[in-house]
């Protein structure tokens, strides 16, 4: 009786011992009112899940806080990504510790700290660079699936300042796990960088097996615009993917992308002029001007990299557009392109129509697109104008 009364003090007073040298390892943390950075955090997640429930004054209370103590909580972030479960049986040691209120601090699961450091890393944005070293190297070390997850998505809401990332990350986009591929790429996607880098992995990635990988590989091209040209080959192939992200079909991200990267690829474009003559060594050696109450307005100008493009807009029900090349510095020269029309515009009240002139293959293009109803319109040649 009295071996096993000495096991247990033994075991309460390492637990204790254990307990405040657990306590102590953490970074100084940096406090708002009189509370701590983690403790602010404390189910501060964008979610269902958070406690005050999101949205509500008390979320955005901490909302506030967070951002008040700024970069200054990065150490703290840091160790809260990086942070992994006790033993089991230190996990029971302080759950019974705070049950009874031995110590002030309450247990919180490893997984819920992964996750509000990430959300934090999410608000700081671009202003989190400084964490981007101890970020790969806590990626790197997978102390579980949670903590690579969220040492991922902090890089990619660092974005561009992360770029030292690209390596590791690249590498897991063929990784045999569908998750750590799907956060690579998705970091990844936010980060950018060399487009002779980023965009013939992102270009791979069409291919994988996930069906969200696949879309956020294209959210990803489609960021390069019209850089991505080289991609949409690839992109053209997946007009056909049957996959969904959640009720939408990747189809529809697929015309989203191409609109951006090549848009003369899909919709209805329409050839306003074949073997175009406004082309030289690549480069546009006319503008391309359009009738803007009365005035030559200058869409496309000239010594643009081909391809190129100008977006026209007009709140017009049925919206008109003349158009013309020819010298920029002459209103008097220009050679008339022709009159077009936008059909089938919807009737309501906030019209949102874009319509692009794209010179891309040796052509001048029209294409037009209803915004709020996500669809491709036609465009229609006016006869006779002048």
């Amino acid at each position: 009786m009295a071996r096993r009364l000495y096991i247990v003090i033994v075991l309460l007073v390492a637990g204790v011992f254990g307990l405040l040298l657990w306590q102590a390892s953490g970074p100084r943390e940096p406090t708002h009112e009189g509370r701590t950075l983690s403790s602010w955090l404390d189910h501060h997640v964008p979610s269902s899940a958070a406690q005050p429930a999101y949205n509500s004054p008390g979320w955005h209370k901490a909302e506030e806080a967070l951002r008040a103590m700024g970069t200054n909580g990065i150490p703290t972030l840091v160790d809260m990504i990086g942070a992994k479960e006790p033993s089991p049986m230190m996990q029971k040691f302080l759950r019974t510790a705070g049950r009874y209120r031995w110590t002030r601090m309450k247990y919180h699961s490893a997984m819920y700290r992964n996750e509000e450091a990430e959300y934090a890393f999410r608000v700081l944005n671009t202003n989190g660079v400084t964490a981007v070293p101890e970020l790969i190297r806590i990626y790197k070390a997978n102390v579980s699936p949670s903590s690579q997850r969220c040492a991922a998505m902090a890089l990619g809401h660092i974005g561009r300042g992360a770029q030292a990332a690209l390596p590791v990350l690249l590498r897991d986009f063929t990784h045999s796990n569908a998750d750590v591929r799907f956060y690579a790429v998705s970091a990844v996607m936010r980060i950018g960088g060399d487009p002779n880098v980023v965009m013939p992995a992102l270009t791979s990635a069409l291919k994988d097996s996930n069906v969200n990988v696949r879309w956020n590989a294209l959210v990803g091209l489609e960021h390069f615009g019209s850089r991505a040209q080289p991609a949409v080959p690839e992109i053209l192939k997946m007009l056909n993917d049957p996959g969904m992200v959640g009720s939408t079909s990747i189809t529809q991200a697929v015309e989203t992308a191409l609109w951006r990267i090549a848009p003369e690829k899909v919709g209805k474009p329409l050839v306003v002029e074949e073997a175009t003559s406004m082309i030289t060594n690549g480069v546009t050696s006319e503008a391309v001007k359009f009738l803007w109450y009365g005035k030559r307005q200058t869409l496309i100008p000239a010594g643009k990299f081909v391809p190129c493009l100008g977006q026209y807009w007009n709140s017009d029900p049925r919206p008109w557009l003349t158009m013309y090349r020819g010298s920029s510095a002459s209103d008097g020269k220009e050679h008339l392109l022709g009159q077009f029309e936008v059909l089938d515009v919807p009737a309501v009240a906030n019209v949102n129509i874009s319509t692009l002139c794209v010179v891309a293959d040796g052509k001048i293009f029209l294409c037009a697109r209803d915004n709020n109803g996500d669809r491709f319109l036609e465009i229609r040649r006016v006869e006779g104008a002048k």
